[in-house]
């Protein structure tokens, strides 16, 4: 009797359907085990739970078919998309852990430089061959499954139709088309994009992902409030005349040299005398006795534990990251444009500017960002060499070593902007370290044996970030021509285990704490001043002034705004003002100055940037 031809079809294609069926109760389970925001659905039945399960798999599963379509081969599809669903949360954990934050849109920017990005995340792995050989057995299983059975059914016209459905429905999810809104609700899973924490916690690591991700393209056309810049300007107006006039201010240079600019940002630098019964008079001695004849305080950063691009964007701007909302990683995502800031305002002055990071150039987008940011340019790690590295990377005396070199330089002004990059984390490890010198290090009582393993390390590279701190500005000290150095941590260290251990002596977070900020003049000493708090995005202001470089009205504006807006409006407590964030915003778009002739009844272009005389 001869077999129904359909009945025979049918028998050959069930087990690739059940495949399927089956691939999404286990990454439903991986998830679940996974995820935080989800649980354990499958012991207590709840169609809310279930549904967060279904929406957070929902994308490895198109994943998973669209392969199935182009290779014709399930378990292998459905092994890849399990690889991608436990890579992803595996990098959301490591990233939770090191900086707070979940995996964010702006983190896949990465995949875009690995040959960069990889040696620098791969210590967050640790080191030993046991990551490497599970690496090389995960790869030669994937090769393996190459050798399965092709799908039957999946050939022809209709593997172009599944294949084309897939790709139209992933280009849908990730535009953010109706439908799929009514699937990923805001307002059902509670999404709240000030908040992508605890947003995460409720959507879930992919529910976030999408709806940050339409948040975030929503957000990209800037729609400043001129009105209200206007009305910020009109009551700001005369402390605005008073800055634009040079040398009006206290902190302005007498002399109308202009002075040579170096700007040092230190990578997780703090002073950890703010934590809970740390011992007094022991950390940053060179900091605290040059701060003796500077100016200094603490400054709000707008990040904690890395994204060191954060606070270096506002520096080199003087645009508060909050004028941008939805932008996690600047250089990605606003830097496709000629962007202002000290860096193309000291050029208008004949400044050179040269910026200096030993790591790769095209990690963070750099090359790029430094390029509409107005840098001359741009010394990367190909300038320094393997001898250089002090632990993991290239130590903060090789660094001082290249800023003192551009300086040796005759010529005209320079601005050297310099990022360090030898006290990046992870702590958990550091090869290399003197182990007398770890040993003799003080560290604050309270700590477990891992907790001061982690501090230990981290205290032996600040050592070394405050000798280099020391050296440059006894140098800079000697030399003839007036020179100014601004000193600043970036952010926080990652230190979870020293947080959760001891805390802080004020009882808030380690997300609260600022950094310490230092600035002085080899021909003056600026302590007169009080102690000035801050943040990162004033700080340029404070810069400019010091140095006697008026005329850029914006930084003027801020200078002024310095002094009248109230202390918890600078800070990082809560959202900027609609008028400040339009000023911000108009500022970047380079339409700022029309508004401040008209409330200085100035022509267009009437204030030129100028030297103070």
């Amino acid at each position: 009797m001869t077999a129904n031809p359909e009945t025979t079809a049918f028998k050959r294609n069930l087990p690739y359907v059940v495949w399927l069926l089956l691939a999404m109760v286990i990454f439903a389970i991986s998830a679940s085990w996974l995820d935080p925001a989800i649980g354990w659905p499958w012991l207590e039945p709840d169609s809310s739970r279930l549904g967060l399960a279904a929406i957070n798999i929902l994308p490895f599963v198109l994943i998973v078919i669209l392969l199935s379509a182009l290779t014709r081969r399930v378990v292998l599809s459905s092994w890849i998309g399990l690889l991608l669903l436990v890579g992803s949360y595996a990098a959301n954990a490591i990233k939770l852990q090191q900086l707070e934050m979940p995996l964010l849109p702006g983190d896949f920017h990465f995949l875009q430089e690995l040959s960069s990005t990889l040696p620098l995340f791969a210590h967050y792995i640790g080191n030993g061959g046991l990551p490497i050989l599970i690496g090389l057995l995960l790869v030669a299983l994937t090769i393996g499954l190459f050798r399965e059975t092709p799908w039957p059914a999946m050939r022809g016209w209709r593997r172009g139709i599944v294949a084309s459905a897939v790709i139209v429905l992933g280009v849908g999810l990730v535009q953010g088309w109706t439908p799929w809104r009514s699937i990923y609700n805001a307002q059902r899973l509670n999404f709240a994009p000030w908040s992508v924490v605890d947003s995460a916690k409720r959507a879930g690591m992919i529910g976030n992902l999408v709806l940050y991700n339409w948040e975030l393209a929503e957000r990209q056309n800037l729609r400043p409030d001129r009105a209200a810049a206007l009305a910020l300007l009109r009551d700001n107006a005369e402390a605005l005349r008073t800055h634009l006039s040079p040398n009006t201010s206290s902190l302005a240079m007498p002399s109308g040299t202009a002075p040579d600019i170096v700007i040092i940002q230190s990578e997780s630098l703090f002073d950890p005398v703010r934590l809970k019964d740390a011992p007094k008079n022991v950390y940053l001695p060179n900091f605290h006795r040059l701060s003796k004849r500077g100016l200094s305080g603490e400054m709000k950063v707008p990040t904690f534990a890395g994204g060191t691009i954060r606070t270096e964007f506002e520096v080199l701007t003087g645009l508060a990251l909050k004028f941008f909302p939805g932008v996690q990683y600047p250089y990605f995502e606003i830097a496709d444009q000629p962007i202002p800031g000290i860096v193309r305002t000291l050029s208008r002055q004949g400044y050179q500017t040269t910026a200096i990071h030993p790591n790769s150039g095209v990690f963070w987008n750099r090359n790029r960002a430094f390029e509409e940011i107005g840098f001359d340019r741009f010394i990367d790690e190909k300038a320094f060499s393997k001898s250089d590295i002090v632990g993991l990377f290239t130590g903060d005396a090789a660094l001082t070593d290249h800023v003192l070199a551009q300086l040796d330089k005759e010529g005209p002004p320079q601005l050297v902007f310099a990022i360090s990059m030898e006290n990046h984390g992870p702590f958990d490890w550091r090869p290399g370290l003197d182990a007398k010198r770890l040993a003799s290090l003080q560290t604050p009582p309270g700590l477990d044996e891992g907790g001061e393993y982690w501090m230990r390390n981290y205290l032996y590279l600040l050592e070394d970030a405050d000798h280099e701190l020391g050296r440059l500005a006894e140098a800079l000290h000697k030399r003839k021509r007036r020179t100014l150095l601004l000193f600043y941590g970036d952010h926080l260290p990652a230190l979870p285990p020293v947080y959760h251990q001891i805390g802080f002596n004020d009882g808030l977070g380690p997300k609260t704490q600022p950094v310490p900020w230092l600035l002085l003049d080899n021909r003056r000493n600026l302590a007169e001043h009080s102690p000035m708090n801050t943040t990162s995005w004033l700080l340029p202001s404070i810069l400019l002034e010091t140095a006697g470089i008026s005329g850029d009205r914006y930084f003027s504006t801020l200078a002024a705004l310095r002094e009248t807006l109230p202390v918890d409006v600078m800070g990082l407590s809560g959202r900027l003002p609609d008028e400040l964030r339009a000023l911000g915003q108009l500022r970047y778009r380079n339409e700022l100055e029309p508004l401040i002739d008209q409330v200085l009844g100035d022509p267009p272009g009437g204030t030129q940037t100028a030297i103070a005389p």
